[in-house]
């Protein structure tokens, strides 16, 4: 029966980041996940609502809500 051993790992002289680098990351990161929830928020109303470039109506909602009535 073969017994485990422990291996210690190398220790590494270093110092610790800085914390204010991790909050930074995190607020970039954050940003960049809302500015992208924005993006897919606005093609996703303008796909709904059938706002084009060429026509900014509301056309595409209407022929959606057009068996309701």
């Amino acid at each position: 029966m073969a017994s485990e051993r422990y291996v210690r790992p190398p220790l590494l002289a270093r110092e610790a980041p800085a914390a204010w680098v991790a909050v930074w990351r995190f607020r970039l990161l954050a940003l960049v996940a809302l500015a992208v929830l924005v993006l897919l928020a606005v093609v996703a109303v303008r796909q709904l609502t059938g706002a084009t470039a060429q026509d900014p109506g509301l056309n595409a909602l209407r022929d959606l809500l057009a068996p309701l009535r």
